[in-house]
């Protein structure tokens, strides 16, 4: 039997704080239900050859370059062609390049960025549901 080693040094809480290289410190909704995409909440997306340009977290604009397209089943039958983007990010004191986000507006949800739930599972995290900010700010 292979003993299984948390990558994150604790558990997950549901809120964690995620740096972002062009954004710095931002409070995240880690998602614990069902297997969903890394979003980045984004506005005013505007898409150029194979970047797109879009206003997020406090108004900031950016310039990404296009990593790929998703459909996201937003419910009642619709389906959302969203752009994907790469960050370099920071979170529960380790570092990754090139995590795929998808741009969405996230302005009617409490927290601007979306952890997807595929990705603390692929990278050996648990969840404690009853917590929040579990690896420190």
């Amino acid at each position: 039997m292979i003993p299984f080693k948390l990558f994150f040094e604790r558990a997950l809480g549901l809120v964690e704080t995620v740096t972002f290289k062009e954004l710095g410190p931002v409070d995240a909704k880690v998602d614990s239900g069902n297997g969903a995409f890394n979003v980045l909440h984004g506005t005013d997306i505007q898409e150029y050859g194979d970047s797109i340009n879009f206003k997020t977290i406090n108004g900031k604009g950016l310039t990404k370059k296009i990593h790929d397209f998703i459909d996201i089943n937003i419910g009642a039958g619709k389906v959302e062609k969203r752009p994907v983007v790469t960050f370099d990010i920071e979170f529960g004191g380790k570092k990754w390049n090139n995590v795929p986000f998808s741009i969405s507006d996230r302005s009617t949800n409490e927290h601007p960025v979306l952890i997807g739930k595929d990705f603390i599972v692929k990278n050996g995290g648990i969840i404690d549901v009853k917590k929040e900010y579990n690896l420190g700010s």
